[in-house]
Formats: structure tokens, C-alpha cells, sequence
């Protein structure tokens, strides 16, 4: 007896090492990733300062050449002015001489009291006229120099809002250096029709670009683009101060193969072909999921549809896709992908971006989901996967348990069903 407890004692011990190595191992390997994230982050920081400097640089040059050209204007205005000034000095200096040539003329009227006297009266005429032509001029001179002074009061004004425009654009820069998050839907997989790609921005005033095969040629991504192509699509967003997202790649297989029928896809699995529905339990886009019906009800549902309650491979593979990743969309979490942190499930295919490689949605979040697989911890007792609406990262595609019982429902657990 004391032998057999001493045995204990000692594989106590030896658990108790090897946990305590597995341990230092993670932190280790922890420490390793922090290391590499913050060197990515510095190279990243300084891509993006170099970025913004020259596009600071190409700003200063159109302020610079915008403020060369009014004070072109502004001197062109100028000159026009001097040229107006020297016309009307001329046309005072000809009126002047009209004048003394009247002045004499009455002269010569006094001392010849004979002369014509309809000459004298046509004279007299002719002196008002100029008078009137020389208070039309005084008038025009006067609107002419007060639309070059107007011009001149625009140009200073156009100058100072430039100015102040672009001292705001420093002030936003300077502040804002966070680029913008881009995502494309929809996202990478495989697809048997046609489809529409469009890149999506998390900020309000935003561009998006997208570029087929390679990243040398960006197009506007604002609006859907048709598109029936195996390969990689290049994307990324800019927001209105100029930060950049980098290039993100998303693979599409366009395959034409598909054997399982309406809202199902083929999924391998160990060496065989599964059809896997693409929505949980009724399999149809948009509606509600079924939830509070028990394991047992789940299985004889989807014989009743001729099929069969996924087992925890079948379910697994269908998650993981064909890169074996974390969750439906890669192998980090991310908040906004699937319904992982919410109140209560959302209707089948909402999340567009919770889908796997293969064509299923929602299986990271929104309900846990039945399978026909026994626990091995408990055989009386069926795994769940995937998680829940508020799971968070406790959603991925490896995640299961086995606290629900089989003959109980409840109102976070569904199924989906395979064949």
C-alpha cells in the first residue's frame, strides 16, 4: 500500500515538472512573439512616417505654387491699373487742349463781333459734350479701380484660406496617424458562381482600392466589381488625411464542382467527401437559427432531411478550411468578423465575413453547435463547438466541451447538419 502511494507521490511529481516546463515553455515563446510584434511596429511606424513626409512635402508645393500665381495676378491687376491711370491722364490732357482752343475762340468771338454766331453756339455744345465725356470716364475709372481692389481683397482672401485650410490639414495630420481598417467582401474562399467584390472602410471619408493578381494596378474599389477568377485580390483603404492600410491579399478558388445541392458545400475529410450545410439548422439565409432543441432532436432533424448530426471532425475541417486556420477567417481573433461578443444570435449569413474557406457561415460564435461525436471525458455526453454569441476568442474552430446535456435544450446551442 505504501508503495502504490509513493508511486503516486512521484507521478505527481513528474506531472507537476512537466507542467511547470510546458509553462515556461509558452512564456518563453509568449515573449519570443512580443519581441517580433514590437520590431514589426517600429518598421511599420517608420514606413508610415516616410509615407507621410513626402506626401507633406508634394502638399507644400501646391500651396507654395497656388500662392505664386495670385501674387502673378495680384501684379497683372496692377498693371492693368497703371495702364487705366495713363489712358485717363491722356484723354484730361487732349480735354485741356480742346478747352484753350474753345477759350480762345471766344476770345477772337469778342474782339469780331460778326462772327457766326451758330459757330459759337455749335462750340459751346461741343465744350458740354466733353465735359460729359470726362465725367463718364471719372465714373468708369472709379468702377475699374473698385473691381481691381475687389479682385485684390479676393485674391488676399482665397491666399489666407488656403493658408489657414492647410494649417488645419497639418493640425488633423498630426493628430490622426492611425490608418484606416479595410476588409473585402466577400471574403476569400472558395465560390461556385460569379461574384461582386467590394472593399469596405471603417471610417466615413474614405478610398478604397482594389488590384487583380498583383498590387501594380489599383482601381477604385468603391463600387462592386464583377469577378470569376482563381487567384489573389490586393486591397486597401485611405482616409481623408492620406493614411494608408497596407496591401492585404485575398485568394479566391472560382470552382464549378459543386455535388451537394442547394445552401451545401463539399468539404474532405480524412481522404472522403462531406456535403456540409452552409447555415446552421434550417440551412437558410437570413432566418432565425434554431436553438432550444436537445442533441437527440438535433440528430433525428437532420435525418429527417436525409442527412446526418456533423461529427467533430466533419464539423472541424469544415471551420478550419483549407489553410487548417483558427477561426473561419485566420488565426487571430478579431471582434467584428463573426458574432462573438453580442446579447443573442443574429439571423444565418449576417456576419458576411464569418464564412470558411469552404463556404460555411457562423461557425465561430453565435450558437454552439451539437455533434453526433461522443465525449471521450464523458461518453453519456456529446460535444459542442464553436462557441456562442458571447464567447469572444473562446470561438474558435477547435473549441469544444461537453457540459450540455444531451436530453436538455438550450437557448445558445443549434446544430447544423452533413452528408
Amino acid at each position: 500500500m505504501n508503495e502504490n502511494k509513493n508511486n503516486e507521490i512521484e507521478e505527481k511529481k513528474k506531472r507537476k515538472k512537466k507542467n511547470i516546463a510546458i509553462l515556461v515553455l509558452m512564456f518563453l515563446l509568449l515573449l519570443c512573439l512580443f519581441i517580433v510584434q514590437c520590431h514589426l511596429d517600429r518598421i511599420k511606424q517608420e514606413a508610415l512616417r516616410r509615407q507621410q513626409e513626402t506626401e507633406l512635402e508634394a502638399r507644400q508645393r501646391y500651396i507654395l505654387d497656388s500662392l505664386r500665381r495670385a501674387e502673378q495676378m495680384r501684379a497683372d491687376s496692377l498693371a492693368a491699373l497703371e495702364q487705366a491711370r495713363l489712358a485717363d491722364s491722356l484723354r484730361i490732357a487732349d480735354s485741356l487742349r480742346l478747352a484753350d482752343s474753345l477759350r480762345i475762340a471766344d476770345s477772337l468771338a469778342a474782339l469780331n463781333p460778326k462772327l457766326n454766331q451758330d459757330s459759337l453756339r455749335h462750340v459751346r455744345d461741343s465744350i458740354r459734350h466733353v465735359r460729359d465725356s470726362l465725367a463718364a470716364l471719372e465714373k468708369a475709372r472709379n468702377d475699374s479701380l473698385k473691381r481691381i481692389a475687389d479682385s485684390l481683397a479676393a485674391l488676399d482672401k482665397a491666399r489666407a484660406d488656403s493658408l489657414e485650410k492647410k494649417r488645419i490639414q497639418d493640425s488633423i495630420r498630426a493628430a490622426d496617424q492611425i490608418p484606416p481598417n479595410a476588409e473585402i467582401t466577400p471574403p476569400a474562399g472558395r465560390y461556385y458562381d460569379p461574384i461582386k467584390l467590394k472593399v469596405k472602410c471603417d471610417e466615413i471619408k474614405c478610398k478604397t482600392f482594389v488590384s487583380i493578381g498583383d498590387t501594380l494596378n489599383p482601381v477604385d474599389a468603391g463600387k462592386a466589381i464583377d469577378y470569376n477568377k482563381t487567384g489573389s485580390v490586393y486591397y486597401y483603404a485611405e482616409d481623408s488625411v492620406g493614411n494608408k492600410s497596407p496591401w492585404e491579399e485575398a485568394k479566391y478558388d472560382m470552382a464549378s464542382d459543386n455535388i451537394c445541392g442547394k445552401n451545401a458545400y463539399p468539404v474532405p475529410v480524412g481522404g472522403k467527401t462531406v456535403c456540409v450545410d452552409a447555415y446552421e439548422y434550417p440551412n437558410t439565409p437570413d432566418e432565425n437559427p434554431r436553438d432550444m432543441v436537445s442533441q437527440e432532436q438535433a440528430a433525428s432533424l437532420c435525418e429527417q432531411a436525409g442527412k446526418h448530426l456533423c461529427t467533430i471532425d466533419e464539423w472541424q475541417a469544415a471551420c478550419r478550411g483549407k489553410d487548417n486556420t483558427k477561426y473561419t477567417y485566420g488565426n487571430s481573433y478579431k471582434q467584428n468578423k463573426c458574432n462573438t461578443n453580442t446579447k443573442a444570435a443574429k439571423r444565418s449569413g449576417r456576419k458576411e465575413q464569418c464564412r470558411s474557406w469552404w463556404g460555411m457561415y457562423d461557425m465561430n460564435g453565435n450558437l454552439w453547435e451539437w455533434t453526433s461525436t461522443p465525449s471521450k471525458e464523458h461518453s453519456n455526453m456529446f460535444y459542442v463547438a464553436g462557441g456562442a454569441w458571447n464567447t469572444n476568442n473562446g470561438s474558435q474552430c477547435t473549441e469544444k466541451k461537453f457540459s450540455f446535456y444531451p436530453q436538455n435544450q438550450y437557448p445558445s446551442v443549434g446544430f447544423r447538419c452533413c452528408k
